[in-house]
């Protein structure tokens, strides 16, 4: 792991879909996701099919999920749990 990984946190973000265009996944936050340190992205879908995406960095998110703007990447402030804390009693 490389030193700039380990100072850099976590970065939580959601998926908002403000226009349905495929009709499938509706409106409002359809997705939730993560940033890992070394840029990476795990997202998780909402809805009656969950399934998870990995992706090499959040610009490939906002280009194969965004409909040209339809949906956006919304980064949301940590909730001070994960990591260490998680496990920290």
């Amino acid at each position: 792991m490389s030193s700039s990984e380990i100072a850099t946190a976590v970065r939580v973000f959601q998926l908002h879909r403000d226009q349905d265009v495929t009709g499938y996944s509706g409106v409002g936050v359809v997705a939730d996701g993560v940033v890992w340190p070394d840029g990476t992205v795990s997202m998780r879908w909402r809805g009656e099919v969950r399934t998870t995406v990995e992706a090499a960095r959040i610009e490939d998110i906002e280009t194969i999920h965004g409909h040209d703007g339809a949906t956006r990447v919304v980064m949301v402030a940590a909730h001070g749990k994960g990591g260490a804390s998680w496990t920290a009693v």
